[in-house]
């Protein structure tokens, strides 16, 4: 089943936007009167019959509607220093999309080894693997931020975890979050945290925890750590 986006929907009518609706009708050869699915990214599954099909516009009469598709009782915030290669940060983001994610903030730490980041290619990847999942709520993607402003400005998640190799780990993640719990996981670079970095989270709430006996590349921590939360929620 083909899912399509659409941020414009009007009570009983709906828009698709130009890209969606060039794919919709163009590439699929859906025509009027077919019915498509599609979401708002704000939680909405919907089902529409097409009314008006053209090369770059295709108006929906919504059929139904569903709130709050896929709502979970918990929320993921994932904040990682990005990866020098971008095709690595862009694979963690479809995944941990496709898994569950509701908040993604790139980090920029002492050891960044990627110290610029442009997100609208980023925000392509997650609407797409968002769209292939059926996951009707789209991740909020901030703005690259450097760790200690992170540190002051983020919410007070009641599961606060910083993945770390140093001195005063605390056990693994599963050992320590409790089922339930919004959890912000921070990720370090290729080159950890700095102990500095550490010790700043720890003081502003992050317990420091391990994701197992290998040592992970950035990515692949992320991602552990994200299906661990999902895992001890099942």
């Amino acid at each position: 089943m083909n899912i399509f986006f659409t941020d414009q929907v009007r009570g009983e009518v709906a828009a698709l936007p130009e890209s969606e609706a060039r794919h919709c009708i163009q590439v699929l050869r859906h025509k009027v009167g077919d019915r498509i699915h599609f979401i708002d990214g704000r939680g909405g599954l919907y089902e529409g019959e097409i009314t008006e099909a053209g090369k770059k516009t295709c108006l929906l009469k919504v059929i139904s509607h569903k709130e709050n598709h896929g709502k979970r009782p918990y929320r993921v915030h994932l904040a990682v220093a990005p990866t020098k290669n971008i095709s690595r940060m862009e694979w963690l983001l479809e995944k941990a999309t496709e898994i569950g994610l509701d908040t993604f903030t790139p980090l920029l730490c002492s050891h960044s080894e990627r110290r610029v980041l442009k997100l609208e290619r980023l925000e392509k990847i997650v609407l797409s693997a968002a769209k292939q999942s059926v996951k009707a709520y789209l991740p909020q993607l901030n703005p690259l931020i450097g760790f200690e402003d992170f540190l002051e400005s983020t919410d007070r998640e009641p599961g606060r975890f910083i993945a770390y190799l140093g001195e005063g780990v605390k056990g693994a993640l599963k050992q320590n979050y409790k089922a339930g719990q919004d959890v912000c996981l921070l990720i370090g670079p290729e080159g950890g945290f700095s102990p500095q970095e550490a010790e700043a989270a720890v003081r502003t709430g992050f317990t420091p925890v391990t994701l197992g006996e290998s040592r992970l590349r950035t990515e692949t921590a992320a991602l552990v750590a994200c299906h661990t939360i999902h895992l001890l929620n099942a």
